[in-house]
Parts: C-alpha cells; structure tokens; sequence
C-alpha cells in the first residue's frame, strides 16, 4: 500500500467531497476500531483541530469498558481533546421499543449535537468507509427503500462528513498497521445475528469471487444511481408543486393526474414514504387508487384514504366520540369545534343567512341544553327543502363528501332532533318561518 497516494486521496477527499476547508475544528466520532482510529490520526496530521468523542453503549461489558479506556489513553498520548459519555442502552430499547442498532445510533448524535451546540464545532467526521456504502446498499435493497437507498453514503450530509468513503476495510488497517496505530476489535463484527454483518461476511464475499473488482464496480453503481436519483428528484419536486394539494400533514394527491404520470409509482413512494409508508404498502395504495373508493391504509403516524377523486393523507388520529353541551347562557364552544351562539328576537326586516357555516334555527323549537356530536349509524334528517327524511350517509353521498370530510363532520342536536349538519344544511323542521319569533344564530368561527 502507497502510504503517501492514501494520504494524498483523503485530503482531496476532505475538501473535493467533503467540502472541508482550512484548519476546520472537527468532532471526531471515535469507537477504538481501526476506521475512526485512522480517520482520527489522518484528521489529525491534515492539521485539522479535533474533538474526539466516544460513546460507551454498555453492551459488551467489560469489552465496552476497556474499550472506553483505550480511547482515553490514546487521546492523552495523542494530545487530543476527548469527550466520553456511558449509556444504558437496554433500557433506551425498551422505553422507546426499538432496534439495539436504532438505539445506539439515535443516542450516539443526539450526544453528537449537543456537544456541537455547546462548543460551536459545525462538522462531525465518522468512520464510514466504502465496504459500509456497499453493505447499505444491499440492507436498503432488501428492505425496499427506493432509489434514494441504493446510492449508499454520503461523503457529506448536513454537519456530518464522512472521508474515508473512498477506501476499503482492508485499506484502513493496512494503512494503521504501516503507520503503527492500535485499534480495537468489536467482537461482534464477527457475528451473523445482525443483517449487516450477514451481509458483510456472506454476501459480499460471493460477489467479489465473481468479480474481483467489485469494490470498484460498486463505487462506480452507487455513483450512477447517484446521478440517477437527482434527475429523478428534480421530476418528483415538479410533479409535488403542480400536482399536490394540501399544506403539513394532509395531502391531496389527485388520482386522475397521478394515473397520467408515466412513473405513477416511483412518484407516489417519493410522496408517501416520508409519512411512513412502505414501499409494499405504497405499491397496494397504486393499485387500489383506482378500485372502489373508501379503501384506507396506514403508516404509523398517517392515515391514507382512497377518495373518488383522490388519495387523501391525514394525520392518524383517535376518533373523537365525544358529545359537547351547549347550554343556553353559552355564546362560544372551542371544542370540538369553534362556533359563535346567540339568540334574537325576529326583525321585521330579517333575512335568514344562505352561507352554510352561518344558519338561523327557530330559537322557540330549540330546548337546551344542544349538543354537538359525529354521525350515527342510522342518523336521518330533514335536509331543508325537503318533507322527507333521508339517511345522513345518504345526504354524505349526494354532497360528494370524502371519507375523511364525513369523519370531520358534527351535527348539531336538539333532543334527538339533528339541527344542523355543521356546515352544511339545516333540518327543515327548524327553519325560520313566518310564526317565528326568536331566531338562535349559529357559526362557525375560524
């Protein structure tokens, strides 16, 4: 191995890829393995001012201490400034129910951010190196993550920089054996419990036996697919700003549109799989889209709702079955809804409103208190205008209201009489006639 040529890649690497310049003050993730041992000493001697951390997860008992003083050791014979943090790791998994690798990395830049905050450093370096990008990418090709996953690592993302992306596991030792640096071995590296290490110890090595310049190969494959997902993206941030309707967390995406789009379902993934959808869900919402409609699908934390016209994305949300009272003293409600109540006496010059958010009732057939509720199965009214009544889910349809507008929907009921479909139409049982002497006004407030 050419010490000076591995040297001399870095530093173009730090800068060309990196985008670091000058003497740059750096937080140096340090493990105690050969990559962040290496990226410590290269930093170091690129004349870089570094912050080491290392983070004790407490997973491999006395391994995970001796580790931690092999760092501080190294630290103080390097004149290198370090910061150590111990975890209970276990614990964190079982109070947020996640993966002991989610845990550990949710902790690690959590810790990472703060010491950046608190000593104004703006880049963080991690160990990363190539045999990392390519195991990723068989971990997101696997998983199903789209495009975007399979173009591996960053060498920069946001504050974290990741020079060592050009070289090889191998490399790295190789380069720490030349230059007589320790490092430190995770037993569990070694270990094919964990799917990255599957990967790394029984995949990898097929295809590098049927390609000895896999590594090479991969690196050119990510680049492309690199390429490839910037163009794509460019196509799907145009298709999002003319197509997609909708402000934060609910979305309408038309369905007519979307079927128009040649890649109709590389779009929708770069649509819902920020809300958690994946990517075998987002195929059953394409094929659904254009079935009957009602048809709901969910991520964790959003709702998705095939509509006529269509797909409609929500916040996944209890649904509120609560009643709320309105007594006759009451001029506002907040909850569930916000709306204004008084009562008048009838002018001679009175015109009733036509806006649906503002009704006029006959206050003489009112008996407090009202209360203001979702639909029941089997709710009927008297649409105003009408002598007959019809089924609420009836009066939804013939409104061309969406599932998730029905949910929204509260009715206004006195005794067991709906008023008011809030925001829509008044029963006619309770309009303004020509015997009515007092008016209760109604509206909807925003």
């Amino acid at each position: 191995m050419n010490i000076e040529k591995f040297v001399q890649k870095f530093r173009d690497t730090l800068v060309n890829q990196c985008g670091v310049v000058g003497s740059s003050r750096i937080l140096v993730a340090l493990s105690g393995g050969a990559d962040s041992m290496a990226l410590l000493h290269l930093l170091k001697h690129s004349e870089m001012e570094c912050l080491a951390v290392h983070c004790n997860f407490s997973l491999r008992g006395r391994e995970s201490d001796e580790d931690e003083i092999f760092v501080q050791n190294i630290c103080k014979e390097w004149d290198v400034e370090l910061i150590t943090e111990r975890f209970d790791t276990t614990a964190y998994v079982t109070e947020n129910g996640i993966s002991i690798e989610m845990a550990a990395r949710e902790l690690r830049y959590e810790l990472f951010n703060t010491i950046c905050r608190e000593k104004e450093i703006k880049l963080i370096a991690t160990g990363h190196h190539g045999d990392d990008a390519i195991e990723t990418f068989f971990l997101n090709l696997a998983r199903g993550t789209g495009l975007k996953g399979l173009t591996g690592i960053a060498y920069q993302r946001d504050s974290i920089i990741r020079p060592l992306l050009f070289a090889t596991s191998q490399e790295i030792i190789e380069y720490c054996n030349q230059q007589s640096i320790p490092f430190r071995t995770d037993s569990t590296n070694h270990e094919t419990t964990y799917l990255r290490n599957k990967i790394r110890h029984q995949i990898v090595p097929l295809f590098k036996e049927i390609n000895p310049s896999f590594f090479n190969t991969m690196q050119n494959n990510m680049e492309y697919l690199t390429e490839a997902w910037q163009i794509f993206m460019a196509e799907a941030v145009k298709v999002k700003e003319e197509m997609i309707a909708g402000t934060g967390d609910s979305l309408l995406i038309p369905i007519k549109q979307l079927n128009e789009h040649s890649q109709k379902k590389s779009m929708l993934f770069e649509i819902l799989q920020p809300y958690g959808f994946s990517g075998s869900v987002i195929h059953n919402i394409a094929d659904s889209m254009n079935g009957i409609p009602g048809k709901q699908f969910f991520s964790q934390t959003h709702r998705l709702v095939v509509d006529r016209y269509n797909l409609v994305l929500v916040p996944k949300s209890e649904t509120d079955i609560n009643q709320y009272y309105i007594n006759s003293e009451t001029e506002e409600i907040d909850q569930p809804i916000r709306l204004s109540i008084k009562t008048f006496k009838k002018r001679d010059d009175f015109s009733f409103s036509v806006n649906p958010k503002k009704v006029h009732l006959d206050a003489d057939l009112i008996d407090f208190p009202l209360i203001v509720r979702t639909p029941n199965a089997g709710d009927r009214f008297q649409p105003l205008g009408m002598t007959h009544f019809k089924k609420i889910s009836d009066f939804f349809i013939d409104q061309k209201l969406s599932l998730v507008e029905k949910e929204n929907t509260w009715l206004l009921i006195n005794n067991d009489d709906i008023a008011w479909v809030i925001g829509h139409r008044i029963d006619n049982r309770y309009k303004i006639t020509s015997t009515t002497k007092t008016i209760l006004e109604v509206s909807v407030m925003h």
